[in-house]
């Protein structure tokens, strides 16, 4: 099913809207991890595209080059730590988030307490930080990583520092876990995998946790690591309801791995026809697939593509994939279908795109009426 404008989705909203409007029968409670990178902001304002940068810096190669930039600052970073504090704004602080990453070696840094200590039940710090100096664009990002310390990110780590009775009582009433950034953490797939496992150790029933995959940026992953990966997911599926989310980029180089040819095609159909592809191809019970002007989901109730509430000139793009994946998963926590699954994070990240600021589940119903109403600006 290919939605093709906001008007189309008029059934889809409404069912939105009365499920995030209903009262939980359960909070959900949940762990999340498991990197953390404290990010330094550059604003490119000459030139301000990351095309009209490429051809500069092209054209500068063997001698030297001067950009005007502005500093935004530092703010915490990775996607575990982004996806934990959206989720717990989407929910206006009706969930409890448990957050397991690289936050500090020994103890959480600042940056860190101040951004999460009180959108989470609990921090576990596991790892240095790594850092990343992210350069914005009008069309995009560069992320420029010191990713040094994610090597630390490891389970026998994990299981040091938060020990095992700590984690399983965290595993024993889990209603969700999301397990992020598999791209830069060479030894996250134990870790994804042994979460799952003591799942099932501990006796909670099969399909019962939904567990949120989103492998991020993995160009620098060898073709042993994505078959490793891959390899992990059947025993991952048969013991959760499992949610692989993939930017256009990464559905597009996973595709490859089993010979899809999908490169440089951008529209709905493509879109929705790469998502079936990979469904066909790995062992998930959903996979997602998002451009930045909609998303696709492929399960086994088929296939939907639904629209975005696209911004041309985002304020901040840094984080927009991880506030989807934080509505995409809060979205399933609901119990939304696909349509509303993927509806829920592309309102997320186009309100976050717009203000810099995760949405509230409020604030997404009021950004689908000013949309629907055709009033929707660059700007909330």
């Amino acid at each position: 099913m290919i939605y093709r404008d906001v008007q189309s989705l008029s059934s889809v909203i409404a069912e939105f809207k009365a499920k995030t409007a209903a009262k939980l029968s359960r909070r959900p409670t949940g762990v999340c991890g498991f990197d953390g990178f404290i990010d330094t902001f550059v604003r490119l304002e000459q030139p301000p595209s990351m095309a009209g940068f490429g051809a500069k810096v092209a054209a500068a190669a063997g001698v030297a080059a001067s950009y005007p930039v502005r500093h935004l600052g530092d703010k915490f970073g990775g996607n575990g730590p982004l996806l934990a504090a959206a989720l717990h704004d989407i929910f206006s602080g009706q969930i409890d988030v448990t957050y397991i990453g690289a936050l500090g070696e020994k103890t959480v840094v600042p940056i860190f307490e101040a951004a999460l200590a009180a959108k989470t039940k609990r921090l576990h710090t596991i790892a240095r930080a790594a850092i990343t100096t992210c350069l914005e664009f009008t069309d995009g990002k560069v992320m420029l990583n010191d990713m040094s310390a994610c090597a630390e990110v490891t389970w026998a780590q994990l299981l040091e520092c938060v020990g095992q009775n700590a984690l399983d009582e965290e595993l024993k009433t889990a209603s969700y876990v999301a397990a992020v950034n598999w791209g830069k953490l060479p030894h996250s797939g134990e870790i994804w995998s042994e979460m799952s496992a003591r799942l099932a150790q501990l006796g909670v029933p099969a399909k019962q946790v939904i567990y949120f995959m989103d492998l991020a940026e993995f160009e620098t992953r060898p073709q042993a690591d994505r078959a490793d990966m891959l390899a992990r997911l059947p025993a991952i599926t048969r013991q959760c309801r499992t949610l692989l989310s993939l930017n256009l980029k990464e559905a597009w180089q996973l595709g490859e791995v089993f010979g899809g040819k999908f490169h440089g095609r951008k529209d709905a159909e493509s879109v929705a026809e790469l998502a079936t592809f990979l469904k066909s191809q790995i062992a998930v019970d959903r996979v997602i697939v998002h451009p930045n002007n909609g998303a696709a989901c492929a399960s086994a109730s088929g296939t939907v593509y639904v629209p975005g509430p696209h911004c041309a000139q985002p304020l901040i793009s840094t984080g927009a994939g991880d506030n989807f994946g934080a509505g995409c998963l809060a979205a399933a926590l609901i119990g939304l279908d696909d349509a509303g699954i993927v509806l829920a994070g592309n309102c997320a990240s186009g309100h976050f795109v717009r203000s810099g600021r995760s949405a509230a589940f409020a604030d997404m119903v009021k950004l689908l009426d000013v949309w629907a109403a055709g009033n929707l600006g660059e700007r909330l």
